[in-house]
């Protein structure tokens, strides 16, 4: 089975949203992928309500989820990392992190943090069109 993950900065925001989406397209698709997320500054907080409410409008409920900070097993046990912007991306260059093995999702994703459920919703949408691209190749089938 193949791994993604997803990330972002804080991982209570964007990426978990990615990975509940991605692998409740996953598993609807039958596709042999697993994803995870994980952030580059996480501290272990829960996801962002507005988050989970997002991803309740789509569907996924019950969330229980704390965040993690991105490691090198992880980057080591991923076939491709997925990440939010620019920004994330030259972090895990910096780390020496295979250029091959990462992709900024739907050409970046803008944080939310702090804004209203309409934004986070927004950005969940843009998400989703990242994932249907990310998708349309044969990585995962």
């Amino acid at each position: 089975m193949k791994k993604i993950i997803f990330v972002c900065t804080g991982n209570t925001c964007r990426s978990p949203m990615a990975m509940f989406l991605f692998n409740k397209i996953a598993k609807e698709r039958n596709l042999s992928v697993v994803a995870d997320s994980a952030g580059l500054a996480a501290y272990g907080d829960t996801i962002n309500p507005n988050s989970a409410k997002s991803l309740a409008k789509i569907g996924i409920n019950n969330i229980d989820y704390t965040s993690k900070p991105l490691n090198y097993y992880m980057i080591d046990e991923a076939d491709l990392i997925v990440v939010m912007e620019n920004l994330h991306k030259n972090a895990l260059l910096n780390a020496g992190v295979d250029s091959n093995k990462i992709l900024i999702l739907g050409g970046g994703i803008s944080d939310p943090y702090g804004g209203d459920e309409e934004v986070y919703f927004n950005c969940l949408e843009k998400i989703s069109e990242g994932i249907e691209e990310l998708l349309k190749g044969d990585a995962f089938n």
